[in-house]
């Protein structure tokens, strides 16, 4: 595979995706049930680019707020994280939102 694609990603605490691991290829299918996460894994995609552009906050804002982005809530995961494999090179971020107190 090429260095310049993308070969793995690592996803956790991202929308309806608990935890995620996969080894890409040049062609890849999402194949599943209604509900297990598909679209929220291209809406990944979608989250980086929006980022990318400095859109962030607008993005967030779209999918229904902070946390609508964690997986069950601020209550349950107060942060997602994402590994992207390039070839061996690998990049890592979190987004965290602090813990909701009573």
């Amino acid at each position: 595979m090429n260095s310049n694609q993308l070969s793995r990603i690592v996803l956790k605490g991202f929308k309806s995706i608990k935890q995620c691991d996969l080894d890409l290829h040049e062609l890849n299918v999402l194949i599943g049930p209604n509900g297990a996460g598909k679209s929220n894994f291209i809406s990944f995609f979608k989250l980086i680019q929006q980022m990318l552009e400095g859109q962030l906050q607008l993005f967030v804002s779209k999918q229904g707020g902070p946390d609508a982005m964690l997986h069950f809530g601020r209550k349950v995961t107060e942060r997602f994280s994402a590994e992207l494999y390039f070839g061996n090179n690998g990049y890592k971020f979190a987004l965290e939102l602090p813990p909701i107190t009573a």
